[in-house]
């Protein structure tokens, strides 16, 4: 008689996986009921045009949070470079089409990133950072010690991010192509294979540059320049850079926002007005729940409310890399470090922004802002790093 082939059930996990990283999930937690809470307090002022804006806000944001979540544990129960790998080609191109066809949607401040469908909206590029960070990751985990030039270990990374880079230029969305040429930049400085060495030497001198030519246009040259030489389809980009100059400069065109979220960084003080007593979120503020999130923030908490952000993004930040460190093998090292520099780079770029430090980008405070895309993207990160955590403290018993 044959034997019957057992077949294995596809498990649905409800629980982290053995060996993973308590404290960087506790943080999450954390940092998922403190974006609730504020998401909650930002929708009050919206109350007056609707009264079930705070309901509507709350049942939106749970539903995010908890599908988020949900996807987060199975990663990281299931992940691995092995699964990856068969997949990773399809996603690519399901990403570049869904990339692509957001163009055929209506754009909001100049730029057309997002794919509406009723009263959701979907924004592809989110979920584009944490792909590359994996294929960078997978080509580097397949090299192994195996000497490759940049130009055959990075070639499938490679593509695919000129062809994001494309698409993000054609939808005009700067602040997404700012985050994801950062992330690509630092992971690809990760691996120690020696025929990365002139590339990764390149491109700290190219880094170096960016800096310096970032500097120059936020001076009165560079930001002159920039209204001489660029296109008027791509206009709102020295106005940015402008604004960061000095916002006072147009106080109730391009400078308002800015201003608005300046005054409400201003008046939280140390401890601040207190959870939902904010002003600036009733109609000073239009992106309250999201770009400027962190100016109703510091506002309602004061710097008490940023110091506590900063600790809990500091936590999780210090935990992956310090996995990183504690694996040989260097695939890992990119998915943790790569996610450390999503987080990172996210945090930088909106505080700074809203702040008057750099141009406005218009990315997303992780957890706390409001936006389905963002979450889940930040929260696959999560359950990936996870994955690669587990294993790592299981190899290293």
């Amino acid at each position: 008689m044959q034997k019957k082939r057992k077949v294995k059930k596809r498990k649905f996990y409800l629980k982290m996986p053995f060996k993973y990283d308590f404290p960087m999930h506790l943080c999450m937690l954390v940092l998922l009921i403190f974006g609730t809470l504020m998401i909650i307090s930002t929708s009050v002022g919206n109350a007056e045009k609707n009264q079930l804006s705070v309901v509507v806000s709350f049942v939106k944001q749970s539903i995010f949070v908890v599908f988020s979540y949900i996807i987060m544990v199975q990663l990281a129960n299931r992940f691995s470079f092995k699964k990856f790998q068969v997949y990773a080609i399809p996603i690519g191109i399901l990403l570049a089409i869904a990339c692509f066809s957001t163009l055929l949607f209506a754009g909001v401040n100049g730029a057309q990133a997002w794919i509406r469908l009723g009263p959701i909206t979907i924004q592809p590029t989110e979920f584009v950072k944490v792909f590359l960070i994996c294929l960078i990751g997978l080509s580097v985990h397949l090299a192994g010690k195996q000497v490759c030039n940049w130009n055959v270990l990075l070639r499938w990374p490679f593509r695919f991010f000129i062809l994001f880079l494309i698409l993000i230029i054609l939808q005009k969305d700067i602040g997404t192509l700012a985050i994801i040429s950062l992330i690509c930049l630092v992971v690809s400085l990760v691996p120690s294979n020696k025929g990365l060495r002139a590339y990764q030497k390149t491109m700290r001198i190219f880094t170096c540059c960016c800096l310096g030519l970032l500097l120059f246009f936020m001076s009165d040259t560079g930001i002159k320049l920039l209204n001489d030489y660029l296109p008027a389809s791509i206009g709102h980009i020295s106005e940015r850079f402008a604004n960061a100059a000095d916002p006072f400069e147009d106080p109730y065109g391009v400078g308002y926002q800015l201003i608005q979220g300046l005054v409400g960084i201003s008046s939280g003080g140390f401890r601040g007005k207190g959870w939902g007593q904010s002003q600036q979120k009733f109609g000073f503020l239009t992106q309250a729940d999201n770009d400027f999130i962190i100016a109703i923030v510091i506002e309602e908490l004061g710097i008490a409310g940023l110091a506590l952000l900063i600790l809990l993004y500091s936590v999780i930040i210090y935990r992956l890399y310090y996995y990183a460190y504690r694996t040989k093998n260097e695939g890992y090292k990119v998915i943790l470090v790569g996610t450390a520099c999503y987080i990172f780079f996210h945090f930088l770029l909106n505080v700074g922004g809203a702040g008057g430090l750099i141009p406005l980008t218009g990315v997303p405070l992780l957890f706390i802002s409001s936006g389905g895309s963002a979450l889940i993207s930040i929260m696959v990160a999560i359950g990936i790093s996870q994955a690669v955590i587990s294993k790592i403290r299981k190899s290293n018993e």
